[in-house]
């Protein structure tokens, strides 16, 4: 098996819908791949991820138990048949009263439906809310894959200095917007360079930074004008995330060092930020 042939058949192999042969060729191809393998794992990584971002609600005891209980008088009620299509009751049927909807509907199924509606205004008022969290735990992982093969591919810049002000219009030329970009090196987060990057469906600004031994990469947007946000932190896959917003931009900084080490450099760059 090639790996174009294993590009094709990797969503099946990842979802269990192949045949025992056919994945165990696919398994004997990852171990001689790396290329593959890698493409494997992070394909994993992404389907996990937005498992895990998915919400999901259980309906409340109280809820069911109405519902069953609509659902048990409802057969009750129905009648029993015991002959033919054609075979007459011995007694008439009396003709049930005219109702009004209002008064005739069951308790119960006022109670339902007034759930229902409770749900909905629930579900109104939160769903932008999960909607975010989902879109941001996507995000998450994409951001996780681009520092990994920026460090697997030994690309972590495309400009190389530590001088800003060549990194800065450099990434200026390049991109239709200005990010800020500041050395930090006095605070022990040397500017390594910069490159053009692509995430949440457009070109970015990827800031390269480094914490003794360990790389920081610090992804800058556009944001929505004048929506600044309060700071996000995440940990995820064995890396740390943060995500902080200015009436301009959005931020992103991922890296395997320890939280307290992003949290101050986050502070850092805020503080040389405001200055300019």
């Amino acid at each position: 098996m090639n790996c174009e042939e294993a590009t094709k058949l990797m969503d099946g192999y990842l979802d269990g819908e192949l045949d025992p042969i056919t994945s165990q060729t696919i398994e004997q191809h990852l171990r001689e791949c790396p290329k593959c393998d890698r493409a494997y794992k992070t394909h994993g990584s992404l389907i996990r991820a937005l498992g895990n971002a998915t919400p999901y609600y259980k309906a409340p005891a109280e809820l069911r138990e109405r519902i069953q209980s609509s659902l048990r008088k409802e057969i009750g009620e129905r009648p029993t048949r015991n002959g033919g299509q054609n075979t007459r009751s011995l007694f008439p049927r009396k003709q049930p009263e005219p109702r009004t909807i209002l008064f005739g509907t069951s308790w119960n199924w006022l109670a339902l439906a007034a759930a229902i509606v409770l749900a909905a205004i629930i579900g109104w008022t939160l769903l932008p809310r999960l909607q975010r969290s989902g879109a941001d735990q996507f995000l998450a992982t994409q951001l996780i894959a681009s520092h990994v093969r920026s460090l697997m591919a030994n690309h972590l810049s495309d400009v190389a200095s530590s001088d800003q002000h060549t990194v800065k219009p450099w990434l200026d030329a390049k991109l239709d917007f200005a990010p800020p970009v500041v050395d930090l090196s006095s605070e022990g987060f040397p500017l390594v360079g910069g490159r053009l990057d692509y995430l949440d469906n457009r070109p970015v600004a990827a800031l390269v930074y480094q914490r003794r031994k360990h790389f920081i990469n610090l992804f800058v947007w556009p944001g929505e004008t004048g929506s600044a946000r309060p700071t996000m932190a995440m940990s995820h896959q064995g890396y740390q995330l943060l995500h902080w917003a200015d009436p301009d931009f959005n931020y992103w900084a991922v890296s395997d060092v320890n939280a307290n080490d992003l949290q101050t450099f986050k502070q850092q760059f805020e503080l040389q930020t405001s200055h300019h």
